[in-house]
């Protein structure tokens, strides 16, 4: 179920996590329901178990995903709806988009980017 890209520059804790949040998303994890749990997502990639907790715990502290201690990790209710991971994310690319703009990027070339990145399969 999860990918994990070795070579990528993303680390692997945000890799499973935006993976989690794209399954939530996609509606194969739904509000109230049990997330695979951290050992057995652990055992699925190869990961150690620690870089997978530290995904789920940033998730939770974002609100996306909620524990029940000796249940597990479930989908909020209203993870669908958080827009503050996606604030956080325009907040992170601001200054990713600034250089950009002072290294000659024209906005046409952004956007064309922007689009070609939202076309692609996930």
């Amino acid at each position: 179920m999860f990918e994990i890209d070795q070579r990528s520059r993303i680390p692997i804790y945000e890799q499973i996590k935006n993976q989690i949040l794209l399954f939530i998303r996609m509606g194969v994890f739904k509000p109230n329901e049990q997330l695979p749990s951290i050992r057995s997502v652990s055992q699925q990639t190869g990961i150690n178990v620690n870089t997978v907790k530290k995904a789920f715990a940033d998730l939770e502290t974002e609100g996306v995903i909620y524990s029940l201690v000796g249940r597990g990790c479930f989908v909020s209710s209203d993870a669908v709806d958080n827009t503050s991971i996606a604030d956080k994310a325009l907040k992170e690319i601001e200054p990713d988009i600034r250089s950009m703009k002072t290294k000659g990027v024209d906005k046409d070339s952004l956007i064309s980017l922007i689009e070609r990145i939202y076309s692609e399969d996930n």
